[in-house]
């Protein structure tokens, strides 16, 4: 990677409406467009949960998160992608700082610092 490159976390939820093969598709479509575009450092699946409000007449949505390094300009395409997917009805795309790493690293138990200067 070079100096242009940043850590990130990015939410998707998934419609629940999707079938589990298709929630595994989905997942592993942007999988492969992260380990394209990046790196994939450390994800979580978070299942089924109730939504804060109901979107697109859908009271529950599958959220996934992944962690990821990048280089900055390659987030547009994720981006893009993400807003013509019919499948995420919601998405969040967030940078990291080191205090955000350190959080993480404690609550997940993981060690990412190091691997943001690799």
């Amino acid at each position: 990677m070079d100096l242009k490159s940043a850590f990130y976390e990015t939410l998707i939820v998934i419609s629940p409406t999707v079938s589990e093969e298709e929630k595994k598709q989905i997942i592993s479509s942007y999988e492969n467009l992260l380990r394209r575009e990046g790196r994939i450092i450390y994800q979580i699946n978070w299942g089924k949960k109730k939504l804060a409000y109901i979107i697109n007449k859908k009271r529950f949505g599958i959220y996934h998160i992944f962690y990821w390094k990048i280089l900055k300009s390659s987030v547009k395409n994720l981006e893009k992608k993400l807003n013509q997917d019919e499948n995420i009805i919601r998405f969040l795309i967030i940078k990291i700082n080191k205090k955000a790493l350190n959080y993480l690293e404690s609550k997940f138990n993981i060690t990412l610092n190091n691997k943001l200067d690799e």
